[in-house]
């Protein structure tokens, strides 16, 4: 038995200095097209908004709006491949819809590109439905043990990689998707567990089925360079170190309901950079809990990771509509601090979470309200990372969104102005004072050295 490798680390500065450790760990394990990790680009992706309802003109529609707002990659999720009208029929037949699609996806491909953003796709090759011409042709391709009953999830069974031919067919299946559609981006999805993980002599596959899907991504990476994997599995369920060696992005969860989304991201950014958090805008209502929630509050959720949007942002009210431009203009303007510092998270009490990228002398700091205040007074928030002996300059980016009456906050009212001055030592022991903030919002603050 050869056991995976396993990432360890201690830290003298708690939970955070480990959380640094391991992102630096991750860091040097991605293999960057080009060498380099680009500016992460405003990213889109069509599920919430249609599903497996595709039609190429409402596609075109959502695509020329994207780009009216600022996004730079549009990416066509699950429902696009032959007979995909759910998800009971089709995985393993990996060739375009002839109703959605009579001319292939080169149409939207083109439509997408010519609008200055990069096309993306759903894939999900690992998976074979029952209901597709590739089980019907190889049902013997399907990981299984003799005399043991073929189970499947979500509709779905697993092929098995351990065999060169399946994995020459996935192979020859993508590199002809990418070799004949201008695609920058795989969503590479991963929807059941690996049950009855045997090979056919009746030995467990489960080690050796993971190396193939690895060495599927390998070649595949080698073939077209320059293209990026996201690593998604029904959410969250293939987030690791092994895997982040041949893939980009993480796909965090399938919930987009920002309150939530705030406890899934606090728990993978203990082990994972920000840079490759796929993190979105969703409706609201949220599809997954039925939670109505602000626009900003959604948006500054998300422009902690890797910013994208998944809702029809064509029905959004004008109001929603400006806040989303605000604040995917926001994210361009600061995603190299996000994505390129340190990390520093934490809970203040009361309801009120932070989080802070960048370093000592320059911090972006998110400060979410999540459940209604308890006490009178908004807790404080010690920066212990600021040097004790130097001052620093605090002001709102994206302020609370409550009337002060004159005279009433003057402390708050100069933060959202030119800002403020602390010295280091006061905010790193005492802590930055904060406004009062109603449930599901947020604020962001700039505090730079002086």
């Amino acid at each position: 038995l050869q056991a995976p490798d396993v990432l360890a680390t201690c830290s003298r500065h708690g939970t955070n200095g480990a959380a640094r450790n391991f992102h630096g760990a991750i860091r040097a394990r991605i293999r960057w097209p080009g060498g380099a990790m680009k500016p992460r680009p405003v990213h889109l992706n069509t599920w919430e908004a249609f599903y497996f309802n595709h039609r190429l003109d409402e596609l075109k529609a959502l695509a020329d709006d994207a780009a009216r707002l600022g996004v730079e990659r549009f990416v066509l999720d699950d429902g696009w491949f032959k007979r995909r009208d759910g998800d009971r029929c089709g995985l393993g037949d990996w060739t375009p819809d002839p109703a959605k699609y009579p001319d292939g996806l080169k149409p939207l491909a083109d439509h997408v590109v010519g609008l200055g953003m990069e096309f993306g796709l759903w894939v999900e090759p690992e998976m074979v439905n029952p209901d597709s011409d590739l089980y019907r042709a190889h049902p013997d391709w399907a990981l299984q043990v003799a005399g043991r009953p073929l189970i499947a999830g979500r509709n779905q069974l697993v092929l098995d990689l351990t065999r060169a031919e399946v994995s020459e067919f996935l192979f020859g299946s993508l590199d002809s998707l990418l070799s004949s559609l201008p695609i920058g981006y795989l969503k590479w999805d991963h929807n059941r567990d690996l049950t009855a993980a045997g090979d056919r002599s009746g030995c467990a596959a489960y080690r050796r089925q993971t190396l193939a899907a690895y060495g599927l991504l390998d070649r595949l990476r080698a073939a077209h360079p320059t293209v990026e994997i996201e690593a998604c599995a029904g959410g969250g369920g293939r987030i690791d170190a092994g895997i982040a060696q041949y893939t980009h992005r993480f796909w965090v969860s399938d919930c987009l309901d920002a309150a939530t989304r705030l406890s899934i991201q606090k728990g993978f950014l203990h082990f994972m950079p920000p840079e490759i958090m796929g993190s979105h805008v969703g409706a609201s209502p949220a599809h997954a809990t039925g939670r109505t929630q602000p626009i900003d509050f959604r948006a500054g959720v998300a422009s902690t990771g890797h910013f994208g949007v998944e809702l029809d942002i064509r029905a959004l009210a004008a109001n929603d509509r400006l806040a989303l431009e605000w604040w995917i203009a926001f994210y361009k303007d600061w995603r190299a601090i996000i994505h390129g510092g340190c990390l520093w998270t934490g809970d203040a009490g009361d309801g009120v979470y932070w989080q802070a990228h960048g370093g000592a002398s320059e911090l972006l700091l998110f400060v979410f309200r999540v459940e209604p205040p308890a006490e009178r007074h908004a807790p404080v928030l010690n920066l212990e990372m600021l040097a004790p002996d130097r001052a620093y300059r605090a002001r709102f980016l994206f302020g609370p969104r409550l009337t002060l009456t004159a005279g009433q906050a003057p402390l708050f009212e100069a933060i959202g102005g030119d800002g403020v001055t602390f010295d280091g030592a006061w905010l790193a022991a005492c802590g930055l004072p904060l406004p009062p903030m109603p449930a599901e919002s947020v604020v962001v603050l700039r505090i730079t050295a002086e």
